[in-house]
């Protein structure tokens, strides 16, 4: 169990373009689509704690799923800044909002809370090694906008924060691992069809894009060994001895929160524009 700080960064997206790395457009187009699908998924998480909470027994649980909803709850109000600047100057990216917060709201109305809170536990289990995988090589992904790039780096960091919080929660109100795990693969196919929708609307908002575009992840290629531990960790994040705690850490996360404990500047905190007197990150 880990106290869990909860931060309030005034992020700011004005004016900010849609292709906010011009390194590496791909990966700018697979983060706005983050963007827009962690408002759906966040709030989707947010109604899963609150309607836990009645179940809770325990107050230390009770506690780390009060922190962790207001955590994610910041994530999507952060998220949906960018979004709104994104839709003022590309009206027709409000579907794609919509879609993916429809999605994520016949969900909930067709499952039950069991369903909900593994759905919870068995993706963010996973956040952990997937993220990782970004942070260790950030100079190469995020070096564009640094509004944007920061935005990311603080989301990602603090879903490293609260890796356990989604298990715990899960463990504690129903404990039924292989529940949890024969449905991960409906959770995942679940996340692939907001996503499906997210980039069908972006496709239709700028039909200059082309596929490669709109579909890629990054130009940059991950080295093969870190992609091969990164898939590891998701593999074992969903095996029964797993505890989150556990898992190995990107540098940047103990990095990050130094700079937000000193005070500094974390809206433009790494890439073009920075201000916190770290270096830029170098072009890809």
């Amino acid at each position: 169990m880990i106290d869990l700080k909860v931060r309030r960064i005034p992020f700011d997206f004005e004016g900010v373009d849609f292709i906010w790395n011009k390194n590496n457009p791909e990966f700018a187009i697979t983060m706005n689509k983050l963007s827009f699908f962690a408002i759906g998924f966040e709030k989707y998480i947010c109604q899963a704690m609150r309607d836990a909470e009645p179940l809770i027994t325990d107050p230390r649980v009770l506690q780390e799923a009060r922190d962790f909803r207001a955590q994610e709850g910041l994530h999507s109000s952060a998220h949906r800044k960018h979004c709104k600047a994104l839709i003022a100057q590309t009206p027709a990216l409000q579907s794609a909002l919509d879609r993916c917060i429809a999605l994520y709201d016949e969900l909930y109305e067709a499952e039950p809370l069991k369903y909900h809170l593994a759905y919870t536990g068995g993706l963010e289990s996973i956040f952990t090694p997937s993220f990782k995988l970004m942070l260790d090589h950030k100079e190469h992904l995020f070096n564009g906008d640094a509004r944007v790039a920061s935005l990311l780096l603080w989301h990602f960091c603090e879903e490293i924060e609260h890796r356990s919080s989604g298990l715990m929660v899960y463990d504690h109100v129903y404990g039924n691992y292989w529940y949890r795990v024969s449905r991960f693969k409906g959770f995942m196919a679940h996340v692939g069809k907001v996503i499906g929708a997210i980039t069908e609307e972006f496709g239709k908002a700028f039909p200059e894009l082309s596929p490669e575009l709109l579909n890629g992840n990054s130009n940059f290629k991950m080295p093969f060994v870190a992609k091969m531990k990164s898939a590891f960790g998701i593999t074992m994040s969903q095996m029964p001895w797993h505890n989150p705690e556990h898992q190995p850490l990107p540098k940047y996360f103990d990095e990050w929160s130094g700079i937000y404990d000193s005070g500094a500047d974390v809206t433009r905190v790494f890439g073009e524009g920075s201000t916190t007197g770290q270096p830029l990150a170098v072009a890809a």
